[in-house]
C-alpha cells in the first residue's frame, strides 16, 4: 500500500496504458472484422446463386430464369426427362456462354475503335459482321436447344415450352430496344430486329 500512495503518478500512468492496450485491442477487432466482412461481401458477389442458362443475348439476370431448375419446375420434367435434359443442357450452356463472352469482347472492341481520334471504318465493319455472325450462331443455338427439349416433351409440357419460349423472345427483342422507339425496340411502326 505504501508504494501506492507514495507514487500517485507511476499509478495513472499504468492505468492510462491499461487503457491504452484495451483501445489498441479493440481497434484491431474492428480493423480484423472490417477486412473479413469486406472478403466476404467480394467472394458473395463472385459467386452465382445458381448455375443459370444463358438463353439469347440476353442479360445474365434475365438468364437466371432458364436454368435447369427453372426448365424442371415449369414443364414438371419426369426424372427420365431430366436425364435426356442433362445430356444437352451443359453443351448448349457452355456454348451459349463462349458466344456471349466472345459478342461482349466485340463490342468493347468496337467501342474502343470508336473512341479513336480516327476511327477506322474498314475495322468497324469488320467487328460489326462478326458481332452479327455471333448473333446468328446463338439464335441457331437457342432453337436447337428448343428443339431438344421438345424432343423430351409430351404434348402438354411442349404447349408450355412454346408459352416460356415466346417470353424469352419478347423480352429478347426488348431489351437494348427500349428508349430509342420504345417498347420493343418500335420505332416509327416498324420494329427493330438484331
Amino acid at each position: 500500500m505504501y508504494f501506492l500512495t507514495n507514487n500517485p503518478g507511476k499509478m495513472k500512468s499504468e492505468n492510462k496504458n491499461r487503457w491504452m492496450v484495451w483501445a489498441i485491442v479493440i481497434l484491431a477487432i474492428m480493423n480484423i472484422t472490417t477486412i473479413l466482412t469486406i472478403i466476404y461481401h467480394q467472394n458473395q458477389s463472385e459467386k452465382p446463386a445458381y448455375i443459370s442458362t444463358p438463353l439469347q443475348d440476353i442479360s445474365e439476370s434475365a438468364s437466371i430464369n432458364y436454368s435447369g431448375r427453372y426448365f424442371r419446375d415449369q414443364l414438371n420434367l419426369s426424372n427420365e426427362q431430366m436425364k435426356s435434359f442433362v445430356s444437352f443442357n451443359p453443351a448448349f450452356r457452355q456454348r451459349a456462354r463462349n458466344i456471349n463472352i466472345d459478342l461482349e469482347n466485340l463490342r468493347n472492341k468496337m467501342l474502343t475503335e470508336l473512341a479513336a481520334k480516327k476511327p477506322d471504318i474498314d475495322r468497324l465493319n469488320l467487328l460489326s459482321d462478326s458481332i452479327g455472325y455471333q448473333h446468328i450462331s446463338l439464335k441457331k443455338l437457342t432453337y436447337n436447344y428448343y428443339l431438344d427439349i421438345k424432343k423430351i416433351c409430351n404434348p402438354d409440357q411442349q404447349k408450355k415450352l412454346e408459352q416460356l419460349f415466346r417470353e424469352m423472345f419478347k423480352s429478347d427483342t426488348q431489351i437494348g430496344h427500349n428508349g430509342m422507339g420504345g417498347q420493343g425496340g418500335r420505332r416509327f411502326g416498324k420494329r427493330n430486329i438484331n
